[in-house]
């Protein structure tokens, strides 16, 4: 044990006040994400741009960061002090969240949330890691539903701050004042997380084990891997990479973090703990399920102030905001917390439920979400948007928990970050992308703009069918893979 790290034993009330800590770090982490989706109608005519461009900030621009610095940043989480990397995280987003309120076009607009997505890419690894230390598996999915609660209560912070700072009318509202405050909060924050959290013990939690280190040496790495198929496959990608690049086909933003991401992914490659994760079956049934759940979520979040714009531009910004703020503030934060304790109750006899209970939550979701963007005014969608979130906040805890308790003690940090990885280039990455650019095919075929957001989200709702496809999987293969996994952490 170091001497940055605790005994074993931490008090309830310590614990619980560092999860409640960590959850309020994930609120700001979803109130920087989420912030530029509800001022987009205003940022979008402040700076001239286009749906397309608005899906990229929202989406890819942010989330191809934040996916593939995630993974060498959940390298440093399994192997340094995570309170240093979490409060320096923590600092950087909140950094260029400020700096995004001085942008003048798309250009420093994206650069500013390259660097968020950059440095909000430190902060669930290690919190999922430390959380992890402090719960045993059997209070896993109920701490990290706790934590996931940071989603609806940053995204609820994030629009009563916007409505409390709109100006007098729909038409002024001082967007880069909310980026700064943000960001200066943000800060101060990080000085607290240092000062106050202590570093747990790494698997101290599981009881009798004493954890392997989760990597071995790169000279011996390269000495027992078979190395050919790994140069003939990452070498490939590196080649297709530079060949995009060269031709101008992608920009040089976009190059750097991808050519980080094929050397990273080839080293992780012969870890065997790493691949140990990734043979996984239930790990990648739960990864794609909470993947393509939040594809459309995403979409919604980016496109729901803009599409109440459009519904009834009578209709005054500031009550629309504050109501849906009060909906994730209160039926997203109940089927989080619920959703994680159902689960926890559930699975005492039947594990099978960590697949199950989020097949039907998101089996529900999708009637709701078409009906949702079908209502003709702003007041009925709103109500069957309270019963949506209530669905959507179910499969949260029980994703993140199987992302912990399947993986090796030592590898928990990466193991969110590849879970992460998965998640968020499919959903963040491409929800919301995916969904400015229909908008704008469905425009280009004469369709009024109202019309043409609300065909892209029905479009976009697709991904739910395949949610409740790969949650099902979970049901069928978790059952062998946690007793493998408890086997393997106790013969360690």
């Amino acid at each position: 044990m170091t001497d940055h790290e605790t005994t074993s034993k931490v008090s309830t009330k310590y614990r619980t006040f560092a999860l409640l800590l960590l959850t309020l770090v994930y609120g700001f982490n979803f109130i920087d994400r989420q912030i530029v989706g509800i001022l987009a109608p205003w940022i979008q005519a402040d700076l001239g741009l286009t749906n397309t461009q608005l899906g990229l900030l929202v989406g890819l621009a942010f989330a191809a960061f934040y996916t593939i610095m995630g993974i060498p940043l959940a390298f440093l989480a399994d192997r340094m002090n995570r309170v240093t990397l979490l409060s320096l995280a923590l600092a950087v987003w909140s950094g260029f969240t400020a700096l995004t309120g001085f942008a003048q076009n798309f250009v420093h607009i994206a650069l500013a949330r390259v660097g968020v997505g950059i440095g909000e890419a430190g902060g669930s690894p290690p919190s999922h890691s430390m959380i992890s230390d402090f719960y045993a598996k059997e209070e896993r999915a109920g701490a990290l539903g706790i934590y996931s609660l940071g989603i609806p209560l940053g995204i609820m912070s994030a629009y009563f701050l916007t409505a409390a700072l709109l100006g007098a009318d729909a038409e002024t509202v001082n967007w880069r004042r909310i980026f700064i405050t943000l960001g200066v909060f943000g800060i101060a924050l990080a000085i607290i997380v240092k000062v106050t959290i202590r570093e747990p013990v790494r698997g101290a939690m599981e009881t009798g084990v004493k954890a392997p280190s989760g990597y071995i040496p790169l000279g011996q790495s390269f000495a027992e891997a078979n190395l050919l198929p790994r140069f003939a496959l990452f070498g490939g990608l590196m080649a297709i990479l530079i060949a995009s690049w060269a031709t101008g086909a992608m920009s040089v933003v976009f190059f750097i973090p991808f050519a980080i991401f094929i050397v990273t992914m080839f080293l992780l490659s012969l870890q065997p703990g790493v691949m140990t994760i990734l043979s996984i079956k239930s790990w990648w049934w739960m990864a794609l399920g909470i993947a393509f759940a939040s594809f459309a979520s995403y979409a919604i979040s980016g496109f729901q102030t803009k599409f109440l714009r459009l519904l009834d531009p009578e209709f005054s910004p500031r009550t629309f905001i504050i109501w849906i703020g009060i909906i994730n503030g209160t039926f997203y934060v109940a089927g989080t917390y619920f959703g994680a304790k159902l689960v926890d109750w559930k699975a005492k006899t039947d594990i099978r439920a960590y697949g199950t209970i989020p097949a039907i939550a998101v089996f529900l979701a999708l009637p709701l979400a078409i009906a949702a963007f079908w209502a003709p005014t702003i007041a009925l969608h709103l109500a069957i948007g309270a019963a949506l979130q209530l669905c959507l906040g179910v499969y949260l805890g029980p994703s993140f928990a199987i992302a912990q308790t399947l993986a090796p003690i030592k590898l928990r940090a990466m193991s969110t970050a590849l879970f992460f990885f998965v998640l968020n280039m499919i959903a963040l990455g491409g929800g919301p992308t995916f969904a400015g650019a229909m908008i704008d095919v469905f425009l280009g075929q004469g369709k009024v703009e109202l019309e043409a957001t609300r065909w892209a989200m029905y479009v976009t709702f697709g991904a739910y069918i395949l949610a409740f496809i790969f949650y099902m999987f979970v049901r069928i293969s978790l059952p062998k893979d946690w007793a493998a996994a408890e086997a393997r952490n106790e013969s360690s």
